[in-house]
């Protein structure tokens, strides 16, 4: 994490934001050597998206929880992911039961995607063509 110093205005030397504005608007100098230095850190920013569908029921559930922990629901998903791999890892380096649970997980989405994807093959109608 980077941090970043900056001064920060004091705006009760000003009668009014608008002042405050237009004096920075005309170029002056809006800071004095009394006003606080307070550091900034900026987060690394997550530049990466995934899609999930949920089930209606699924999507509630995830809510509720969310909204019992006071977060918003795709920041609990996205912890729990987190969680889900930091363990995953801890199984590479040496709990093998991690990996097996997660390797079970997938088999049967698959199988569940499989299912879904499935469709029976539709039949053939006959040509309209006229043959001689």
């Amino acid at each position: 994490m980077n941090g970043t110093r900056k001064r920060v205005a004091d705006r009760d030397r000003f009668d009014e934001e608008g002042e405050l504005v237009a004096r920075f608007d005309r170029g002056e100098d809006i800071l004095s050597e009394d006003d606080e230095i307070v550091e900034v850190t900026f987060k690394k920013p997550l530049d990466h998206v995934i899609p999930v569908r949920l089930a209606s029921e699924s999507w509630k559930a995830l809510h509720r929880e969310a909204r019992e922990l006071g977060v918003g629901p795709t920041t609990l998903a996205r912890m729990w992911l987190l969680e889900r791999l930091r363990a995953v890892e801890a199984g590479r380096q040496g709990s093998v039961a991690v990996r097996e649970e997660a390797a079970r997980y997938v088999v049967r989405a698959k199988k569940a995607t499989a299912k879904k994807t499935t469709r029976p093959a539709a039949s053939k109608k006959p040509s309209r063509r006229r043959t001689r």
